[in-house]
């Protein structure tokens, strides 16, 4: 899978031993995407996406996916500066309603 958009990866691994694969699912995760969207652009199903996962959570030692999303943000795991992200790499989970909608709505 390359690595384009707005959270990319580099190298094979970094001091946390994670391997490219792991990398790219931590970005798609911070970017929102769904395991089964996860799964499908990395190639492969969810139950190995799991196996994946759990993996990543090991070597971290977070204990879900907040905790992995917090870590990977702090550690920079993820480049998250990008300019330009490609369309198809934008997630329909990071969209957020305005806090002055919230507000009114209130």
């Amino acid at each position: 899978m390359p690595n384009e958009g707005p959270l990319s990866v580099e190298g094979n691994r970094n001091e946390f031993g994670l391997i490219r694969l792991e990398k790219q699912v931590i970005a798609l995760t911070v970017a929102g995407y769904s395991s089964q969207e996860t799964a499908k652009r990395i190639g492969t199903a969810e139950p190995a996406l799991r196996l994946h996962f759990t993996s990543i959570c090991d070597k971290l030692r977070v204990s879900n996916e907040f905790e992995l999303i917090l870590f990977a943000l702090h550690h920079q795991l993820v480049d998250t500066n990008e300019t330009s992200p490609s369309d198809d790499c934008q997630s329909p989970h990071l969209r957020r309603p305005a806090l002055d909608d919230e507000f009114e709505a209130a």
